[in-house]
């Protein structure tokens, strides 16, 4: 099956029309109405075996911020408060507290026990891992106007990473499924998923079928990280998982948006250099060094995700402005592209990650979907023509060596067997069971034979028009084409040859080439 490149540009164009108006639909989500626990929150040390709250005056807590307070290889009690105006009504529907967090957690309000998430302990072997977010039903009537306690007891001892802020809120609010809650925030990048699927398959199918393999392989790559990424970065919107998942959700998403980053640069590398792949490679090799050395230092995993994305963005805003520089044709576009993203990660910042990033990766891969689509138009259409251009070379060799050397053929006729030189010959014609030969002189000789047996023997400058002629192209003076779509060729002696339908336009494209067409 043959790809026509033009393709992958238009349903791609389609796609992005569809996502510019989709997206004009998520601010109308609406988030339901929550209370925050306040800060500052007290800390204790916790125990296996605890069953109620500990006096949290103790000497052994301290006062922290909600977003300080660490479980990770711990077991601890938290208290905060939870001021209400008024106590709410029945009417208002059945109240959940959700937590959301690296950790198991136990919950009491009010001093009465409203359920867990897995089981907090002080070992991992004794810890029965929770979900990264839970909502507990909470009954009406444990609730009052004014302040209120909640006391968590948490823990959270597996994992592999240590996070700067495991915990992320603590709210009340409507009881729903926080994860019904958390697919708000993400739905609207899902949308996108689309065009990255589009954008593999496409670039895909193009590396395998050596259109420009190496680029097309790159496009391929990042479109692949882009919705891997998308998927891992949603999946806390799409199922409820357990916390011990999120550490390696959160290295998923910064090795994706590297891998990302890396490959669109190698496209630009491709697209912009005449580099020879050990120079992409240490010069790729160098931007994943800064990315390494970015995640390191940089606190907080949407820092080290926002922080590889800068890199990358820095890297091909000076390369692009370089190659503009160098009035490379198309740099100036890749600069603005890169210039929007550089702003719209610096001042939008959490917003950036969660949703803009997919648009605008999904933005930059339609982008150069269609720049790729048109470069393989334009290397198509220069191998037709390099194709054509070496086609009239070797006709015109193939003619110049008739001249200078012109060939013989053997023909049989009544027993005898003549040797004839094919510069002669005008045209042969078939004749029943024989071979009519018109030579230059006039001459009309008949021989034993067929013209596909013939055909085979004749060198390149013969042409064979009709299923009854062959003729010479070098005595051909001009192609004619009739209203009824056959065509007559007029040779160098007056003689006109029929030309059928059928190889019409194959004969028109061997005299082109050829010089003799009209």
């Amino acid at each position: 099956m043959t790809t026509h490149p033009a393709l992958p540009a238009r349903l791609c164009s389609a796609l992005l029309t569809a996502l510019a108006s989709l997206v004009l639909l998520a601010p109308a989500m609406a988030q339901p109405s929550v209370h925050v626990a306040f800060e500052p929150v007290r800390v204790c040390p916790a125990r296996d075996g605890d069953t109620a709250p500990p006096d949290f005056a103790a000497a052994d807590c301290e006062t922290r911020s909600i977003h300080n307070v660490d479980p990770q290889g711990r077991h601890v009690w938290v208290r905060m408060r939870l001021p209400l105006a008024q106590t709410p009504g029945g009417e208002a529907g059945p109240l959940g507290l959700t937590v959301m967090g690296k950790m198991s957690s136990e919950v009491f309000i009010n001093g009465s026990r409203i359920g867990s998430n897995g089981q907090p302990a002080d070992t991992r072997a004794g810890e029965i891992v929770g979900r990264i977010d839970a909502s507990l039903f909470v009954p009406h009537t444990l609730l009052r106007s004014g302040d209120n306690t909640v006391d968590i007891r948490m823990s959270a001892q597996h994992g592999f990473l240590r996070l700067a802020s495991p915990i992320q809120a603590i709210m009340l609010g409507r009881y729903e499924n926080p994860t019904r809650l958390m697919s708000t925030v993400y739905w609207p990048s899902l949308i996108t998923f689309g065009v990255f699927l589009v954008g593999f398959v496409a670039f895909g199918a193009l590396a395998w079928r050596n259109e420009d393999r190496e680029a097309s392989a790159c496009l391929a790559a990042a479109a692949a990280f882009a919705g891997i990424q998308l998927l891992v970065e949603s999946a806390r919107g799409l199922v409820a998982y357990p916390y011990p998942f999120h550490d390696l959700r959160l290295v998923l998403i910064t090795a994706c948006a590297a891998g990302f980053s890396v490959s669109l640069l190698s496209v630009l590398l491709l697209r912009f250099t005449s580099l020879d792949w050990r120079s992409r490679c240490a010069r790729l090799s160098l931007v994943g060094l800064v990315m390494a050395m970015v995640i390191a230092v940089t606190p907080g995993f949407d820092g080290k995700t926002a922080g590889v994305l800068l890199v990358a963005i820095v890297a091909g805003l000076g390369a692009s402005a370089f190659w503009m520089a160098k009035r490379k044709p198309g740099a100036s576009s890749v600069c603005a592209l890169m210039l929007a993203c550089l702003i719209a990660v610096l001042y939008s910042g959490s917003l950036f990650l969660n949703r803009w990033y997919f648009w605008a990766s999904a933005g930059a891969l339609a982008f150069l979907l269609y720049q790729q689509a048109q470069s393989l138009v334009r290397e198509r259409q220069q191998r037709r023509l390099e194709t054509r251009r070496a086609l009239q070379l070797e006709t015109a060799l193939a003619q110049a060596r008739q001249k200078s050397a012109p060939a013989q053929i053997q023909l049989v006729s009544a027993g005898r067997v003549d040797y004839v030189s094919t510069d002669a010959i005008v045209q042969l014609k078939a004749a029943g069971d024989y071979v009519e030969l018109h030579f230059e002189d006039g001459a009309i000789t008949l021989y034993t034979g067929t013209l596909a047996g013939l055909e085979s023997e004749l060198p390149p400058a013969f042409l064979r028009v009709h299923r009854s002629h062959i003729v010479n192209t070098l005595f051909v003076s001009a192609l004619e084409r009739e209203a009824s779509g056959t065509g007559r060729l007029v040779l160098g002696n007056g003689t006109e040859v029929p030309v059928s339908r059928r190889i019409m336009p194959a004969v028109r494209n061997a005299l082109a080439e050829t010089g003799r067409a009209q």
